[in-house]
């Protein structure tokens, strides 16, 4: 016997820009729960910052995925929470010790209708949804796959939807996270990763101050360095759709109307970066040895400032209410 949730299904489609697996997953769990629709992927995207946070990381061996992936905190996951109105459990550090101890709580969720949000092993590093369960496995909704399988149960951290509390109205929660952009775009850096236009910029330098001088070309992750970051560029740029919501519901936002060319703009920048003409340097296809010179990566580093640029002119629209 499978115990199974209904209405499984591809929870991110990442041709339509939709790239952040926590947010697919927050989408299908308010499904499960009967609630608004309006809680959508872009809507948890937006008030947990992802949509308008560009991040880089200084270690050119790592991968900077995404803000919320790369930083995720239980205060993370309570502004999600906050802006839908929901109590949750976030657990994190689960050991081959003890994660046999948190299967009959999953199961019981499975069993309530409510699917389990997973994160940590090879197979589920991204955040994914558990969703059945048979007498031997749990089965795991992969947020680009549209069938729940079963998996090695090797999940680090877990996040179980508690009660219904009193919710922000859904105006409140819109006005909130676009009035945390300047916040976002001005977040100091840490050791490891930078963030908004510093983040930008970071990007745009390690191809002019000879970040690759001494790293062999074969030792060059594109992906790493510039693929990852035209992704969070591109996925950042359908942002504007929350824009519009936020205006649709807070008229008295007017502003608005001066941040949306601006991230028009720079949507247009990774456009050109990743595919306008095949895009500069051949975007997403670039190859190692191309990063590596200095002279042919300057036209795609002064494209990347110029989102740099841009989040000035946001902050100044702000710096004016």
């Amino acid at each position: 016997m499978i115990k199974m949730l209904p209405n499984t299904r591809v929870l991110c489609e990442d041709m339509q820009g939709q790239n952040y697996w926590f947010h697919g997953c927050m989408e299908y769990l308010m499904e499960c729960l009967g609630e608004s629709k309006e809680y959508n992927y872009w809507f948890f995207s937006g008030v947990t910052g992802d949509s308008f946070t560009q991040l880089y990381s200084k270690d050119i061996s790592s991968t900077a995925w995404y803000y919320t992936y790369n930083l995720f905190s239980r205060d993370v996951a309570k502004k999600a929470f906050d802006a839908c109105g929901y109590e949750f459990d976030y657990i994190s550090g689960i050991t081959n010790e003890n994660r046999h101890t948190y299967i009959p709580r999953i199961k019981a969720y499975i069993d309530n209708n409510r699917p389990v949000i997973a994160r940590g092993g090879k197979d589920t590093w991204e955040f994914c949804n558990i969703c059945g369960y048979d007498d031997n496995d749990l089965y795991y909704l992969i947020c680009d796959q549209a069938e729940p399988k079963s998996y090695p149960n090797d999940f680090h951290e877990l996040i179980f939807v508690g009660d219904k509390k009193e919710h922000p109205a859904l105006a409140d929660a819109y006005r909130q996270a676009i009035m945390s952009i300047p916040s976002l775009i001005t977040m100091p850096a840490t050791a490891q990763y930078s963030f908004g236009r510093q983040a930008f910029a970071d990007w745009a330098d390690s191809f002019r101050n000879g970040t690759f001088d001494d790293v062999p070309v074969e030792k060059i992750s594109a992906w790493n360095v510039h693929g990852t970051y035209l992704c969070i560029a591109g996925t950042n740029g359908c942002s504007r759709g929350f824009l519009n919501r936020a205006l649709e519901l807070n008229p008295d936002m007017t502003f608005i109307n001066e941040l949306e060319p601006l991230y028009a703009k720079q949507g247009d920048g990774f456009e050109a970066l990743a595919y306008r003409d095949g895009g500069l340097q051949s975007g997403f296809n670039i190859k190692p040895e191309v990063i590596a010179n200095k002279e042919l990566m300057k036209p795609l580093s002064d494209k990347i400032l110029e989102s740099a640029n841009y989040c000035d002119e946001i902050r100044n629209i702000f710096s004016k209410l």
